[in-house]
């Protein structure tokens, strides 16, 4: 292994992300009260966090900052199509951002992600697949080149999606510390091997990570700015990632703390701020690991948040039980491979468009799963794609009452709403059969 590199260097990951909140039948994002003042979340996360990394104000070194010249992030593709048409001077920010790291570094700092935010060891083979395929040809055509790294969504990988990736002709990965084989806690690079494929994962510090999502820690520049440079001190490399809208909407401000953090790093001569491919490139060769597979970082159990009641939640108190998460997924899932025997599959050519055949694999965005209640808006969210994949059909009402008879037993937390095959009969079956597009309550 080469010598550790002088001076250290320093990872900030930001993943940025909203889920495809587009009303599949109308093309348009319906208004979302709950984002007030503004007209949907997307709206609000873009103006509060993403054009503010894109111009953001530092005023210890007096001076403004595009961020995204600094940290290494990754752009969902659904966050990116809405960019195009509410804020294109976001993206443009994100490419001039990347090519001025690649010019720097000889790495750019963008890294590729699915094009759908499905939790990728759920998905069948060829799914997976596809939304690996979509996510680097979006990449490609955003950027320019083709991406060294990839983010799973939620951090979530198995062995197989190890494979997929490698396959896809892609170097590095992010996960959390927890993720390797061992309970290690390493936040240098490691590398998974499987026979003649490998793939380098950049676990992430989970100390300082966490203090950036959940403490005050990113408010303060040269506070930050020690910790990463404790953190470097070790193995002379490491890394942070936390989403994109910790910086400006959760943590008010936070954008020009990470400004100053940043300064402040570069200016101590101790370290250099870098993108994940300039750290991984760093060293001829990482030492190997294994993965517990599968996992990821927002779920102690695996990835059960996404299919079972394992426990996992926002609200402890309010919200018991997500007995519901298993029949949902059973519902979406056997309506998707209906879809598939009766159809033929989607081709990973080509890029997706909004229509009938993209609602079925966006029926599997994570958020559906991740809050608390399937009632809930995130969740309703998928139901309405999975409205949009039937409507229209010769055998639309084969497929829903399908899925409703799985729905049934997914109960609602107010109880006086039945179960989400009620939610069904009342407010999707409509949608299929008379093609209507208002908007998620």
């Amino acid at each position: 292994m080469a010598d550790r590199p002088s001076p250290a260097l320093v990872t900030i990951h930001a993943h940025c992300y909203q889920p495809p909140r587009e009303d599949p039948f109308t093309g348009e994002v319906p208004v979302e009260p709950s984002a007030a003042p503004f007209h949907d979340w997307n709206a609000r996360i873009a103006d509060e966090c993403y054009a503010r990394l894109a111009d953001a104000r530092d005023l210890e070194g007096h001076r403004r900052v595009n961020l995204f010249e600094w940290v290494s992030f990754n752009v969902a593709p659904t966050l990116a199509a809405w960019l195009d048409r509410h804020g294109a001077h976001v993206l443009r920010a994100m490419v001039a951002g990347d090519r001025h790291a690649l010019a720097r570094t000889g790495h750019g700092n963008a890294i590729a992600t699915s094009w759908h935010h499905v939790i990728l060891p759920l998905a069948t083979p060829a799914e997976r697949a596809r939304e690996i395929a979509w996510g680097l040809a979006d990449f490609r055509r955003r950027f320019g080149r083709a991406p060294e790294g990839f983010w799973c969504p939620e951090t979530a990988i198995d062995d197989d999606t190890a494979a997929a990736l490698c396959d896809a002709g892609l170097r590095f990965t992010f996960v959390a510390p927890s993720q390797l084989e061992g309970g290690a806690r390493s936040t240098h690079p490691v590398t998974w091997r499987d026979g003649a494929r490998s793939l380098v994962l950049v676990p992430y510090d989970g100390g300082t990570s966490g203090a950036i999502g959940f403490t005050n820690l990113v408010q303060d520049g040269r506070a930050l700015a020690d910790a990463l440079l404790r953190g470097a001190g070790a193995h002379g490399v490491t890394s942070v990632a936390t989403d994109g809208e910790t910086f400006g909407h959760h943590k008010r401000h936070g954008e020009m703390g990470l400004a100053a953090a940043v300064g402040h790093v570069e200016r101590s001569g101790e370290a250099r701020v870098v993108g994940a491919g300039a750290l991984v490139a760093s060293r001829d060769a990482w030492e190997t690991a294994r993965l517990v597979s599968p996992s990821a970082w927002s779920c102690a159990h695996g990835v059960e948040r996404w299919r079972s009641n394992c426990g996992c939640r926002i609200d402890h108190g309010r919200h018991p039980s997500q007995q519901w998460r298993a029949p949902l997924r059973h519902a979406l899932r056997w309506l998707a491979d209906r879809l598939d025997e009766r159809d033929g599959a989607m081709s990973g050519d080509a890029l997706p468009s909004w229509d009938a055949r993209t609602a079925r694999h966006a029926m599997f965005t994570s958020c559906g799963w991740f809050f608390d209640d399937v009632e809930g808006h995130e969740t309703r969210i998928l139901l309405r794609f999975a409205a949009r994949a039937i409507a229209g059909r010769a055998d639309a009402r084969e497929l829903e009452e399908g899925v409703a008879s799985r729905l049934a037993i997914a109960e609602c937390a107010d109880r006086s709403l039945g179960s989400a095959a009620d939610l069904w009969w009342r407010d999707y079956s409509p949608l299929v059969h008379r093609g209507e597009g208002a908007g998620v309550a």
